[in-house]
């Protein structure tokens, strides 16, 4: 019976105790808010966007309190296909800075998004399923394909939270921009900077149209056939000396180009020498000092003492066998011959190499292509050895092995190197190999601007500061620019041509006339087909007698004309005398491109005639790199390691990607260093999934211990600590503001990653969290944090909300409710409502704490050893005594004595030596030169039910603090 009533009394006992429990679970005062720390689904995250985005463009747009507008010019990307990870990083960094410009500075932010519509891979789309197409035909499908993407193209763009004008876009097939774009190419004629030149020219075959330097990629790992071949000299006087079958050898890694042969080069300042084959008694003449290059081909051949001046080659002659045509062809000088490589001899075909054919014209050799478009042998261009090869692919391996056999059948050849690596062009857009091919094309002078465009560049601001020197190079290493293309969907040179003579008629005011037309009916009704073009030419000129030109112009005149969308007044644009946009940012090979294209026509369109009065069109160029695996690989199909933005946001995907959302994606952009090349896999979005994460529930700590706040504390009221969080709150406000400012968006979230994880998480909530808890409601304590905390908010909004424009909207919509804050969205608040002003900074409190720190780090040590003995199950059983000699230390611990148990997270902390036999264990805690002794005890005192400190008489009884509060 005893035992049953005891054991009733216990089971009574207990619950009363749990009830207890409960009943003071009721009483502490934990966080309350809505906000979720999962990232938002799909349907809110679209309403966020919305209001972040479109609607605040709007707003930011039309509002009349601004500074001044800023203007960031967008690249046009490709109206062709699905966005790419290069596309979020381009986008989002330009959206980083425009938010930044309007929250921080208070300016207007000017950002038209544009489209670049013309071009080779959307005409190939667009028909590559239809029959033969007239021109008119063609260019509608490629129209309504580029109108689709575009479409397209757009709602990816806002997935990515991008305030923009997404209404008013720029597009460059539009007739607002073909018009400007054909007036600043009236000023290439009225500048004299247009001429028509027949030239080699880079040629896609595959494309089968002329291209420019910046249309081409260079592919390291090209492998080419590259061969040795013999010309024997005709029989002179330097032949006989030598005891005739005198050869040139010349080495090529284009031997596709041996049957438009027309001469060999040499240097007249070099020395030659003499290769003998003792056994066939045959001689090779070589550059001196390539001759051990040469022999280790075939030792059979050794080199002789006879010195021959490169003076003494030019002008004799040669043979060509292969070509059975017996004639002589001639040695010339070229400045472009080294001995460098090769043999010091160079083959030359005029219509097939610039250097080759500078010096064809200089002599007068005759220019004749001896390939089509499509890159084929012409039967009557070429000799009459080679015409078997007519209407074969020159540059494939079949017509090349070809002509090394038909070179062999006549002892021609040397050596033959089958597999010889270099770096090689591609065509750009269909990635094959290109020619040089001599063509009519239509060129730009550079040569006569590029020293005002490299002045200019002296001007610009570059971030990174290496993209002057390169931009600088491509423009120095420029002198002429083919704008002319072999294609339908363009914007057509407005030229024509006499039907007899097919010579262009070019004189100012035909084109002029030509332009006004074009602007007037659309550049459409340039490809109908018309007997009687008299519509298109002043009344002076028989339309009967011409016909249009069916040229259209390279697409970087199209993008390098888009500045004259900045402004309604086109000819204010071209004569403005400052850059008009503060910003172009683009990945790092816009620098042959479109900065390059940009900075060139805006020069044009400055001139009046031969003056020019030059401004660059930007103050600032800023580069991006590429968009690469986590082996710094490029992503491709075939390689399967393609992470798309879609895949990003929503995860899944092949590889595995974890969903985070548009601000995950946001945030890897803006912690990646996008000034080189970046890494995205997998793993690394798992990390910025775990800092998503990190940020949210952050602010759902933040947010919800304001519950309740009402009344702000006074600085001078704050407790050490509080005042501690501000000072360093306001050195990481500082920091970030000047990151953003020098675009160095990775330190941003380095720098709030760092407060976050270290002066939050690690120290002030971990530590305010028993306060915030279980303090009086109003208690001048708990409201003193609860005014720290809103302070967090705040500037945490303000540095986040570039980056994370829908993550500060969310908090901002509990925010702004809770306060009573009639403004819908963070962008609509300055600077000043989110900035803390320089008084709160008090180094004498960073200083005292940069002590307390320490000792509490040292004093951590210690419990968790003695934790791990036994001593203690958590360290709210500590209690811990701390005695010194140093007087400064003194001081500090006597300021400080009535926080150090919440500092330390022990239940009591007691200035002075403890009783004798109470220890668990003594230490030393080492600052600077002095010293402070630490005694750590299991404290006496019993654990209180509701603030879990051990500071209460008896068990189960509140502790002192607890039961005034209840």
């Amino acid at each position: 019976m005893l035992r049953r009533d005891i054991r009733q009394l216990s089971v009574s006992a207990l619950r009363l105790a749990q009830s207890a429990k409960v009943l003071y679970l009721k009483t502490l005062l934990l966080p309350k808010t809505s906000f979720s720390p999962k990232i938002p689904k799909d349907q809110e995250r679209r309403d966020l966007i919305e209001k972040s985005g479109k609607s605040l463009y709007k707003w930011q747009h039309e509002r009349t309190d601004y500074k001044k507008e800023f203007i960031l010019h967008d690249g046009p990307p490709y109206a062709n296909g699905d966005l790419h990870l290069g596309h979020s990083l381009n986008k989002i960094l330009k959206d980083i800075i425009n938010r930044f410009e309007v929250l921080h500075n208070g300016l207007k932010v000017s950002y038209r998004p544009g489209w670049d519509c013309h071009g080779l891979p959307i005409e190939m789309k667009a028909i590559q399923d239809a029959g033969r197409l007239s021109a008119l035909e063609t260019r509608r499908l490629c129209r309504e394909l580029a109108s689709g993407m575009i479409e397209k193209q757009r709602e990816q763009f806002l997935d990515f939270g991008i305030m923009a004008d997404f209404n008013t876009p720029y597009v460059t097939m539009s007739s607002t921009y073909e018009s400007a774009q054909l007036q600043i190419f009236l000023k290439l004629f009225e500048n004299g900077l247009l001429s028509r030149q027949l030239k080699p020219v880079w040629w896609g075959c595959e494309t089968q149209t002329a291209l420019a330097e910046a249309e081409l990629e260079y592919n390291a790992s090209h492998k080419s056939v590259a061969v040795h071949v013999k010309f024997p000299l005709v029989r002179n006087d330097l032949v006989d000396r030598l005891g005739g079958n005198v050869h040139l050898l010349i080495w090529t890694s284009t031997p596709w180009t041996i049957p438009a042969n027309k001469a060999i080069c040499v240097n007249s300042q070099l020395d030659y020498t003499v290769l003998e084959n003792v056994q066939t008694g045959e001689k090779l003449i070589v550059g001196i000092e390539l001759v051990d290059e040469i022999v280790k081909l075939d030792p059979s051949y050794s080199q002789t003492d006879i010195v021959i001046k490169g003076s003494e080659l030019e002008g004799l002659s040669y043979e060509n066998p292969s070509f059975q045509d017996n004639a002589k062809y001639p040695v010339l000088h070229g400045d472009h011959v080294t001995a460098t490589a090769g043999t010091g001899l160079v083959h030359n075909a005029p219509a097939h190499g610039l250097e080759d054919f500078h010096v064809g014209q200089k002599h007068k050799l005759h220019v004749a292509s001896s390939v089509d478009g499509k890159g084929l042998y012409i039967q009557s261009n070429i000799p009459q050895g080679f015409h078997e090869l007519a209407g074969k692919y020159a540059n494939g391996k079949a017509s090349i092995f070809r002509c090394l056999d038909i070179l062999e059948s006549h002892n021609m050849i040397f050596h033959v190197n089958k597999k010889y690596t270099h770096s090689y062009p591609y065509d750009w857009r269909s990635k094959t190999p290109v020619i040089q091919r001599a063509t009519p094309q239509w060129f730009v002078n550079v040569e006569k601007i590029k020293d005002a465009a490299t002045k200019l560049l002296e001007q610009v601001e570059f971030i990174p500061e290496t993209g002057r020197n390169r931009l600088t190079l491509f423009v120095n290493n420029r002198s002429e620019w083919c704008i002319s293309r072999q294609r339908t969907w363009g914007v057509p040179l407005p030229i024509v041509y006499n039907k007899n003579t097919h010579e262009p008629l070019d004189d100012v005011d035909t084109i002029r006339y030509v332009v006004n037309r074009l602007s007037e009916y659309g550049t459409d009704q340039w490809f109908e087909e018309e007997d009687d073009i008299s519509r298109w030419l002043p009344e002076d000129k028989n339309g009967a007698e011409y016909y249009k030109g069916k040229d259209t112009m390279d697409v970087w005149f199209d993008s390098g004309t888009s500045w004259s969308t900045l402004g309604d007044n086109l000819e204010k644009l071209m004569n403005s005398d400052k850059p008009i946009a503060d910003i172009y940012l683009e990945g790092s090979d816009q620098h042959r491109g479109w900065f390059q294209s940009s900075l060139l026509n805006k020069i044009i369109a400055s001139g009046n005639g031969n003056e020019f009065k030059p401004v660059a069109p930007y103050k600032k160029i800023i580069t991006h790199g590429f968009t690469l695996d986590k082996k710094m690989d490029k992503m491709s199909k075939s390689k399967g390691n393609v992470i798309l933005p879609s895949q990003v946001i929503n995860g899944g995907g092949k590889p595995l990607v974890p969903a985070l959302g548009t601000d995950g994606l946001r945030l890897w952009v803006a912690s990646s260093n996008y000034t080189l090349d970046v890494s995205v896999s997998p793993e690394v979005l798992t990390r910025v999934v775990e800092n998503v994460k990190k940020l949210r529930v952050t602010f759902k700590y933040m947010l919800g211990n304001l519950q309740d706040f009402e009344h702000p504390v006074p600085l001078n009221q704050l407790n050490p600590l509080d005042r501690w969080v501000l000072s360093r709150l306001y050195t990481l406000q500082e920091k970030t503001v000047e990151a953003y400012q020098s675009h160095n968006y990775a330190k941003v979230v380095r720098e709030l990653n760092l407060h976050m994880s270290g002066d939050l998480s690690a120290l002030y909530f971990d530590i305010s969290k028993d306060c915030l808890y279980t303090s009086g409601q109003n208690s001048l304590r708990r409201r003193g944090i609860q005014t720290v905390l809103d302070h967090l908010v705040r500037v945490y909004v303000g540095i986040l909300a570039p980056i994370q424009p829908l993550l500060t909207q969310e908090v901002w919509d509990l925010y702004a409710g809770k306060f009573n804050i009639s403004e819908d969205s963070p962008f609509k608040k300055n600077w000043d409502f989110y900035a803390l002003p320089e008084e709160v900074v008090d180094n004498e409190i960073l200083s005292e704490f940069e002590t307390i720190w320490k000792i509490r780090d040292l004093l951590y040590k210690s419990l968790e050893s003695l934790r791990l003995e036994g001593h203690f199950k958590n360290k709210l059983e500590a209690e811990i005594y701390l005695d010194t000699k140093s007087d400064w230390l003194t001081l500090l611990l006597e300021k400080h004595k009535d926080f150090l148990d919440d500092y330390f997270l022990v239940s009591r902390v007691i200035l002075g030596s403890p009783l004798p036999g109470t220890q668990s264990g003594t230490f030393s805690v080492q600052v600077g030169n002095d010293s402070v002794n630490a005694t750590i005890t299991h404290s006496a005192s019993c654990k209180c039910p509701r603030c879990w400190k051990y500071i209460s008489e008896a068990e189960d009884v509140l502790c002192g603090k607890c039961a005034e509060v209840v």
